[in-house]
């Protein structure tokens, strides 16, 4: 039995790697989550007051859902975003790990970071710029976690492209030696 589960993990994770790619896929992924969350953010109280404003309020029940889906704008789309940002963070680091690059090709991850970071000086800037627009000020005052990923976002990719960087070419095997039937 225990023959057969160790042939079945090694079939399944075999082809299954990462990519020098993932920290450029991060900062995309995290920028587009960041965006679209806060919309969803600043939508739903506009829908709420809408729904208010039409006479939902008026009832217990209709008062209790437009008060849930006002929690859910303002607490659950945070703890959303960042349940998420942990994700991708974990994912690029186990993304890395499963690498197998030559150590040859390190001057191209570090030349690849410092090109990401380039991009998530202009993505910062634009989220900066939508976060300067008078109609978004009071959407922005209540997403706290999302102003706070994209204010420390250079510091962030530089942190996790550090870390995958590290983890992709400190690793304890050699190159092109495979690590079958390990677990």
């Amino acid at each position: 039995m225990m023959e057969l589960l160790k042939e079945l993990i090694k079939k399944d994770s075999m082809n299954k790697r990462g990519d020098v790619t993932d920290i450029f896929i991060f900062l995309i992924l995290l920028f587009i989550l960041g965006v679209g969350l806060f919309i969803f953010a600043f939508i739903i109280p506009q829908i709420s007051e809408g729904l208010e404003n039409a006479g939902m309020g008026e009832s217990s029940e209709g008062a209790n859902a437009v008060q849930q889906l006002e929690k859910f704008g303002t607490t659950q789309i945070q703890m959303g975003f960042f349940l998420l940002f942990v994700g991708l963070i974990i994912s690029t680091l186990i993304s890395a790990f499963l690498i197998r690059v030559h150590p040859i090709f390190m001057f191209l991850y570090i030349l690849f970071i410092i090109l990401t970071v380039f991009l998530g000086t202009y993505l910062g800037n634009a989220y900066d710029q939508m976060r300067n627009i008078s109609i978004f000020a009071e959407t922005m005052e209540s997403q706290t976690l999302i102003n706070l990923v994209f204010e420390n976002l250079l510091t962030i990719i530089i942190a996790v492209g550090s870390l995958s960087l590290v983890i992709i070419f400190a690793k304890f095997s050699s190159f092109g030696r495979s690590s079958g039937g390990q677990l």
